[in-house]
């Protein structure tokens, strides 16, 4: 059995290019989208500490540095490009829709909390979104994938690839 159709695959398209939009031009075009009983969980890889919203007055900060135009004032510009959407069976027989998408952000003076240097950074993410009855996001789960960003930061994260033949855990020692 296929949970995709045509019909749901134009939805998902739609809703992802609306939200990545509406995200990055107008927080109060972006927070307009959310239903007004939400639940919002933005993680980056290695959180210790979810940054989650469940009114829209929580959540309007959250999404606001992504709608930032204002080159010079260390927010940075950012841009979000929806590579892929999905809809998923969800909730009650609304639909819910995974995004894929790439992120870059200019002019940033830090990313989460470390000075860039005036690098330009990008890295990919993926968004799950819960709709309501009226088309609106119910629940958000957002996972962004920092450990690349981090590393070209300067960051001394280590990625080794376990699966590799021959590979020793012992060369992890002193880190």
């Amino acid at each position: 059995m296929s949970l995709a159709t045509p019909l749901a695959s134009d939805l998902a398209k739609d809703h992802a290019a609306r939200w990545a939009a509406a995200l990055t031009s107008s927080t109060a075009a972006a927070v307009d989208l959310y239903a007004d009983d939400l639940v919002y969980d933005d993680h980056a890889d290695s959180d210790h500490v979810s940054d989650t919203a469940i009114t829209k007055a929580e959540l309007t900060p959250k999404l606001a540095a992504y709608a930032n135009s204002e080159r010079g004032n260390g927010a940075g510009i950012h841009s979000f490009t929806a590579t892929e959407a999905f809809q998923l069976a969800g909730d009650n027989g609304n639909p819910a829709v995974v995004i894929l998408w790439d992120w870059t952000g200019t002019g940033l003076d830090t990313y989460r909390g470390v000075p860039t240097g005036g690098k330009t950074l990008s890295t990919r993410g993926i968004t799950w979104h819960q709709l309501d009855s009226a088309g609106k996001i119910a629940r958000e789960t957002t996972y962004w994938n920092d450990t690349p960003v981090l590393q070209e930061l300067g960051l001394p994260i280590i990625t080794p690839e376990y699966w590799v033949e021959g590979f020793d855990p012992a060369s992890l020692a002193g880190w």
